[in-house]
């Protein structure tokens, strides 16, 4: 069958990981596939693949994209098209012709990714929510007979490295991957890591992703601030690498739809501690077994338990690595996909709403938060990333 997957860009994140790893194994099984991107290439996923990569080369918010893109399926047909979290390609759904099979992938919780699916419903031939913390979102709100025959719940998968070798010397070193984002826990590691210094720890904390100046100062006040080693953004293989000789990953996400970050680290033998809120990543840990977890800003027990964690190592490592490897290899991932699509062969044809109709532009939606001074935010940001259970309960209001 021709598949093609159509993402916003190629600068990296969950999205495209995800989609890359879809193509990986639909190629593998035979299929001729296409990873198309909205956004004109970075490089990032380069082009040594035994599928094709293809951009719609367009650049700013893309308003041309509903036309763009039924232009590229004219001269490239498709069986199946599945739509990652492309905003600007929403608008083109009832415009799709009746043979093409449509299939939406809900990346996160916040409405902003779900509810076209939900307005689409009945010009989709399927839905797919990478994990149930995301499918619970919405699910009810579907039709009570697509909820059963269009939803899907397939949990994300990724390649992996190489197995870290047993015999390397692991320190009491933590691995953070949220930069300075308030919603992964940024400001709760900085208070965690007052914590863990007052009880006496003496490992190094290996910070990664964007940190602002700002933000980087308030690391640097911090006790034993020495012990803390910033990154920023950098390949995943400096991640992985890192993982491979650290023993714990902080997962302080306020909102986790699923947790990749959580299996790439898992799967180098880093035992992930969390907050104990409904995210994908209960979905992807055992508790005690695979996992720690501490009460929502409880930082004393999070501290005992990243502790607890380090001292007792030997107790989990080898579970963690096996859990990661095994549950969420993209295999696995893939044996999903693959029923979806064996389920779609013998589908009746879709006569969508506005077909052979010239589709209407996308009109990026106007993000009100984003409508305030830059000063303003920043307070905002702050105000609520120091206070975690707040940050729990606004979760789903990004893009507001």
């Amino acid at each position: 069958m021709k598949l093609c997957w159509l993402i916003p860009d190629d600068k990296g994140g969950g999205v495209a990981s995800v989609a890359l790893s879809c193509c990986r194994q639909a190629a593998k099984a035979g299929h001729q596939t296409t990873l198309l991107t909205v956004i004109s290439s970075t490089g990032w996923i380069g082009n040594n693949h035994d599928f094709r990569v293809c951009s719609l080369n367009l650049s700013g918010s893309a308003q041309e994209t509903p036309e763009t893109l039924l232009q590229w399926l004219e001269k490239n047909p498709q069986d199946i098209l599945f739509l990652n979290g492309c905003e600007q390609a929403d608008v083109v759904i009832p415009y799709l012709p009746s043979h093409l099979k449509c299939v939406y992938v809900v990346h996160d919780t916040a409405s902003r990714y779900w509810q076209a699916a939900i307005r689409e419903e009945d010009n989709l031939n399927g839905i797919i929510a990478v994990s149930e913390t995301v499918a619970n979102q919405f699910k009810n709100r579907l039709k009570e007979k697509n909820q059963n025959n269009k939803l899907y719940t397939i949990l994300n998968g990724c390649v992996f490295p190489q197995k870290p070798n047993p015999n390397n010397l692991r320190q009491d070193d933590l691995i953070f991957i949220g930069g300075d984002k308030p919603i992964k826990g940024a400001f709760d590691v900085l208070k965690l890591w007052k914590k863990l210094i007052e009880f006496g720890f003496t490992g190094k904390l290996h910070w990664f992703g964007k940190v602002t100046p700002n933000f980087q100062a308030k690391i640097n006040r911090l006790p034993n601030s020495e012990q803390i080693q910033v990154y920023g953004r950098v390949k995943r293989d400096v991640i992985f690498s890192t993982a491979a000789s650290a023993k714990v990953v902080l997962m302080l996400s306020h909102v986790e739809p699923f947790g990749m970050a959580t299996i790439e680290a898992m799967s180098m033998g880093c035992i992930p501690v969390a907050w104990h809120i409904e995210t994908g990543t209960k979905e992807i840990v055992t508790v005690n077994e695979t996992g720690l977890f501490a009460p929502l800003g409880n930082i004393t027990v999070l501290a005992r338990q990243v502790l607890h964690a380090c001292e007792n190592y030997q107790v989990y490592g080898d579970a963690v690595i096996k859990q990661a490897r095994t549950k969420f290899d993209e295999s696995v991932m893939w044996k999903g996909y693959e029923s979806l699509i064996d389920s779609m062969a013998n589908l009746e044809p879709i006569t969508r709403s506005k077909q052979g109709q010239k589709p209407a532009i996308y009109t990026p939606p106007t993000r009100r938060f984003q409508l305030l001074p830059g000063s303003i935010r920043s307070i905002i940001r702050e105000f609520v990333g120091k206070n975690p259970r707040l940050g729990y309960l606004l979760r789903d209001m990004r893009g507001f």
